[in-house]
């Protein structure tokens, strides 16, 4: 494996932390303070939802999206470790999703309603996806995709590409 792009910062780790909810407090610190302007993607800005997430008041809406899982939002009360550690990986990965030989894949995809822009960096699977709103993008999730859904997302990305389209 190749080694990471100097623009990438270190993961957290939980072994570096009293518990999972000394973890979560310093993710949250560093999203916030990541997050405090808004990045740019392909000349439009990437805005997080910093009112309070449902099942964690004390949370803004976007973070506490990213590091959990489940539906309905209710029911996302416990962040995942995993997710918690590579929170200092999102702004980075959108403001170098251009670099050369960085392994990051970028396509577009509908679910429902919403247009959505997948942000892959492959070599570490980890995988971000933006809302497109009018004149903005807004983070909706990150995480790392499972087996299965990998490879979904290998033939979401071969057919987009064959469209030809742009984001």
């Amino acid at each position: 494996m190749s080694p990471l792009p100097t623009w990438l910062p270190t993961a957290l780790a939980l072994a570096d932390f009293t518990d999972l909810n000394a973890l979560e407090a310093a993710a949250y610190a560093h999203f916030r303070s990541a997050w405090a302007s808004h990045p740019n993607f392909r000349g439009d800005e990437v805005r997080v939802h910093r009112h309070p997430h449902l099942a964690n008041s004390n949370r803004w809406n976007t973070y506490w999206h990213c590091v959990t899982e489940g539906h309905p939002e209710s029911t996302r009360t416990n962040p995942i470790p995993d997710r918690l550690e590579r929170i200092p990986w999102a702004r980075p990965i959108i403001e170098n999703e251009t670099e050369a030989h960085s392994g990051i894949k970028v396509w577009a995809n509908i679910r429902g309603r919403d247009r959505h822009v997948c942000i892959w960096f492959e070599p570490e699977n980890y995988l971000i996806v933006l809302k497109v709103a009018k004149d903005h993008f807004v983070l909706k999730t990150t995480y790392r995709p499972e087996s299965r859904r990998r490879s979904q997302l290998h033939r979401d990305y071969a057919n987009w590409k064959k469209t030809g389209r742009d984001i």
